[in-house]
């Protein structure tokens, strides 16, 4: 079949489908045309010099105005791995594998590394939500909603869902809502592991959490006298000294948490108040 090359294919026709920056920056196709406005001049923002210092220059804006750009970002997503840094082509073809979504997405890096995610339509949005955890290569996807006050240099991921693992435990205790309570000794329960209820993966019980990162994460738990083990699945960077995420035990600096009372012996190679960590531990 012949192809007329003097005509360009898009001659003539315009793209149904907004870009990003159409979505995010209020262009034409999204919101239509805007008028430029002097916001100093009708008194809605302010400069002021801190200390009178015409180099330390500090904006003041009125909350309607920035109410209203954010307006534009209120459906985006914010995305960030734990532990690793993934290049911008890398990481959105990943999360398109991942997430397999009925429509498209766009992605923009925001920098260190967060991305802002806007999808084309609500019940992928949902889905990314609620259909966590999520990983990427063996590594947490941590995923919010954003804030109007999120600025990516000092934003910092301080809860995470993670599936932990509670390895020999007894199977009287195989009931769902059984280890969805005792999850809250850990974080806020989310889900159990369905293939773990039916006994197809019986050596461990595999429950979904919300961990606060803030805090150091539960190394044991005593469940009816005796003390399990809680192994940490695709957390790689937990302090076996302080319990907390993001150092290692010899770049830690905390004391170890205090612990009080009768406990059984547990493993030699846990640590008073760290995390056991599995490396061998794979997501669903």
């Amino acid at each position: 079949m012949e192809v007329d090359d003097s005509t360009p294919p898009d001659a003539g026709k315009t793209s149904g489908r907004s870009s990003f920056r159409d979505k995010l920056m209020g262009g034409a196709k999204a919101y239509g045309p805007k008028e430029v406005r002097d916001l100093v001049d009708q008194g809605r923002m302010k400069i002021q010099l801190v200390n009178g210092n015409r180099l330390l220059p500090k904006i003041v804006t009125e909350a309607s105005v920035v109410e209203e750009m954010s307006a534009r970002w209120k459906e985006a997503l914010v995305v960030s791995l734990l532990g690793k840094t993934l290049g911008y082509r890398t990481m959105k073809q990943k999360l398109g594998t991942l997430w397999r979504l009925v429509g498209d997405f766009d992605m923009i890096d925001v920098g260190n590394g967060f991305y802002m995610v806007k999808f084309d339509i609500k019940e992928d949005k949902d889905k990314v939500i609620n259909g966590g955890p999520w990983m990427v290569f063996d590594h947490y996807l941590a995923v919010s909603t954003r804030s109007p006050k999120f600025i990516s240099p000092a934003a910092k991921v301080t809860n995470a869902l993670a599936w932990i693992r509670i390895p020999g435990l007894n199977v009287v205790f195989y009931d769902e809502s059984y280890l969805l309570s005792i999850a809250r000794a850990i974080g806020k329960p989310i889900k159990v592991d369905w293939n773990m209820l039916k006994a197809d993966r019986g050596r461990f019980a595999r429950i979904c959490v919300e961990l606060d990162l803030t805090l150091p994460v539960v190394g044991k738990v005593c469940i009816e006298d005796y003390w399990y083990n809680i192994e940490y699945e695709g957390l790689h960077v937990i302090c076996t000294k302080c319990g907390f995420y993001g150092h290692r035990s010899r770049e830690c600096v905390e004391p170890p948490p205090v612990e009080t009372g009768a406990q059984q012996p547990v493993s030699a190679s846990e640590v008073s108040g760290g995390a056991t960590l599995n490396p061998n531990a794979v997501a669903a």
